[in-house]
């Protein structure tokens, strides 16, 4: 297996995982980190394009925007029946790169790992695939035979319907939040003292305003240009000025209907309640 861009977090946390699972792994990244590669127990490719021919996996953990162009750099290289694969976090360009690159009998997978190299395993966590049909074969469904043994959930999706699903799950998310964290800034609010005075709610929002904005500003900018993530955002903001001018307007009613509404699409919000329950519980006791 080579992992290209394996020097990186998210390629070297891989890089381990499937060493472990009795890979013979290379990687390669562009400013040549060999020393990334001893840390890991791994070889490092000096002649990337020669371990591309000899590879029967080769995985893109690039960064998205130079997924597609890195899948159309490799992909004529990839031998019979070896498959070609990413774990970028949008899918329809970088499948459409991977297949359109590549001879028809190279397997082609998209794979989006939902949560990040700081996480010690895949035990309970999910990862969205996006197989291409007439392109699975043996090794795709080794790949999914490893997670699933290993306790991740699985989920099958097309690339079109991964990008509107994470034009939510992800792009939405972070915007919320790095606005937040944008809006403390230009009001100058002292974040460190207000955690004096936080409730319980304030405290965890807080914390993972901190965990987006803890993180690199690259990755969390090009998830935004996911193409199905503009009406998305700009929904989010009619919503916000919405809400805003019915208090302003005295219109309190209007914000309880408004609130209702969300309640009633959101569906079962006290399992909801229960479940943020218990995380605000496990923070009182981590505290105590």
């Amino acid at each position: 297996m080579l992992i290209v861009g394996g020097t990186g977090e998210t390629g070297s946390w891989f890089a381990r995982y499937f060493r472990d699972h009795g890979f013979d792994v290379c990687i390669w990244g562009p400013s040549g980190k060999f020393h990334v590669a001893d840390a890991l127990g791994v070889r490092y490719a000096h002649d990337l394009m020669s371990e591309v021919g000899e590879s029967d996996i080769v995985v893109l953990s690039v960064p998205i925007d130079r997924t597609p162009e890195v899948a159309r750099r490799i992909g004529p290289a990839m031998r019979s029946g070896s498959l070609l694969m990413d774990l970028t976090s949008l899918k329809v360009e970088p499948v459409r790169a991977m297949v359109e690159s590549s001879h028809p009998d190279v397997e082609v997978l998209g794979a989006h790992p939902m949560f990040g190299p700081t996480m010690p395993s895949v035990r309970g966590q999910t990862v969205i695939i996006t197989p291409v049909e007439g392109r699975w074969g043996r090794w795709s469904s080794y790949i999914r035979e490893i997670l699933e043994r290993d306790g991740a959930r699985v989920e099958v999706l097309t690339p079109e319907e991964h990008d509107r699903m994470m034009a939510v799950v992800q792009a939405l998310t972070h915007f919320s939040y790095i606005a937040i964290g944008s809006t403390l800034r230009a009001l100058n609010f002292d974040v460190s003292r207000s955690r004096r005075f936080m409730s319980p709610v304030y405290e965890v929002m807080l914390d993972f305003v901190g965990r987006i904005l803890d993180q690199n500003p690259e990755l969390y900018a090009s998830i935004q240009m996911n193409p199905f993530a503009k009406d998305v955002r700009r929904a989010f903001i009619e919503e916000c000025i919405r809400l805003s001018d019915s208090i302003e307007r005295g219109d309190v009613e209007g914000f309880r209907r408004a609130m209702r509404e969300a309640a009633e699409h959101f569906g079962d919000t006290h399992s909801a309640l229960q479940r943020s329950d218990r995380i605000i519980n496990q923070r009182a006791r981590e505290r105590e």
